[in-house]
């Protein structure tokens, strides 16, 4: 179990992350701390979380306005992490069927989104790791100081 925590965490330490104007965007790691944190509070009960997810919205807009301040965080603010966190190994977006995954390289809008894509979900893997809170901790720990310390 412990291997399979430090080679998930790795790959969390491992992101892409997207750029805007010369300035490194942090939204995907603050998107996996809104998940860690929801899972913590018992407020994500299963492996399936939608666009429209109130309570990781919020979970998200807290932890971009610790980072940023009080710049205001609009629903394609969390749009990007929920859709191109995908490109990472262990995240996944489930399609309705019929239909794939636009292409990584701009982002679709929340009405596309909301009529093709049934949920995101974590390997299954890691979502188990989640439940346990000195796994979540752990993870939690590295992401905070991989990409939040300076």
């Amino acid at each position: 179990m412990k291997a399979l925590l430090v080679t998930y965490t790795d790959m969390i330490l491992s992101l892409t992350l997207g750029n805007y104007r010369g300035r490194i965007s942090l939204s995907k790691p603050l998107y996996l701390l809104s998940l860690i944190e929801c899972v913590k509070y018992g407020k994500l009960c299963s492996n399936k979380f939608g666009l429209d997810d109130v309570c990781l919205q919020q979970m998200f807009i807290s932890q971009y306005e610790k980072v940023y301040g009080k710049k205001k965080c609009y629903l394609s603010t969390f749009l990007k992490p929920f859709y191109h966190l995908a490109s990472s190994p262990f995240y996944h977006l489930i399609w309705k069927r019929g239909f794939e995954s636009p292409s990584m390289s701009s982002s679709p809008s929340a009405k596309y989104l909301r009529e093709n894509l049934l949920y995101a979900k974590l390997d299954d893997e890691l979502w188990e790791l989640l439940q346990d809170a000195e796994n979540r901790d752990y993870i939690k720990q590295n992401i905070i100081s991989r990409y939040l310390i300076k």
